[in-house]
């Protein structure tokens, strides 16, 4: 079984953004099954931790900003049943997400940017500059992205709607998804790769997809059927 997320969240004091933490769950290593990560682009660094390991005081904010401050109660009744809970047992204390009504719809105006960060974007994404664009990912916020979603539409060629696959692939919200849903048919497996992990929000499965150092055609095709088939 791969890898569960139990959350993800914004690293603490990063204002500028482009670095998100992130719990799993790992089912298929129950003596340290919590996964504490770090993500920036497509490179990430953690480890796994037994439950008490990973609920230690250095941990808290880290689980704090992913929403897995549960954890914490799931050790302590760890300890006190004086044996250690299996990854499925960690999985059934995890409380339901409350049930939020839609919200209303709204028409958003994004603010102007006038510092040329804009106008750098649209530019590589025209020129279909690969390198520029991985440096612009760590500028985006979310007027910017709601911005540049707004320029995307399904009629440009394959070369750019890979550009703004890449440009996009920390993404998650609602203005990138038409984007991504759009790039599980792309060409480029790399582009397929990433629309699965926002569609999924699970970026860890970026990982699966490597096989000797580069993005391998059939687990990713593999997952886009099964996220076509989810409606996602």
């Amino acid at each position: 079984m791969p890898a569960i997320m139990l959350g993800t969240g914004p690293l603490p004091g990063n204002h500028a953004g482009g670095t998100t933490l992130e719990v799993h769950l790992l089912p298929e290593y129950p003596d340290t099954p919590i996964s504490l990560a770090e993500r920036w682009g497509t490179q990430s660094t953690g480890g796994g931790f037994t439950l008490q390991g990973a609920t230690e005081y250095r941990w808290e904010e880290h689980l704090r900003a992913c929403g897995c401050d549960w954890l914490r109660a799931v050790a302590n009744e760890e300890r006190l049943s004086g044996r250690i809970f299996t990854p499925e047992e960690i999985l059934q204390r995890r409380p339901a997400a409350p049930v939020m009504p839609p919200p209303l719809p709204t028409k958003h105006t994004p603010r102007p940017v006038t510092d040329g960060t804009l106008e750098r974007i649209r530019t590589a994404l025209a020129e279909h500059d690969f390198e520029e664009i991985e440096g612009l990912r760590d500028v985006l916020t979310d007027d910017l992205v709601r911005t540049i979603a707004s320029d995307w539409s399904a009629n440009l060629d394959w070369d750019t709607k890979d550009a703004y696959a890449a440009l996009l692939l920390d993404q998650t919200s609602e203005a990138v998804r038409p984007i991504f849903r759009d790039a599980l048919d792309s060409p480029t497996v790399e582009s397929r790769a990433y629309a699965v992990c926002v569609l999924t929000k699970d970026f860890s499965r970026f990982d699966d997809f490597l096989i000797d150092g580069g993005v391998a055609e059939e687990p990713v095709n593999a997952a886009v059927a099964e996220v076509k088939a989810a409606g996602l």
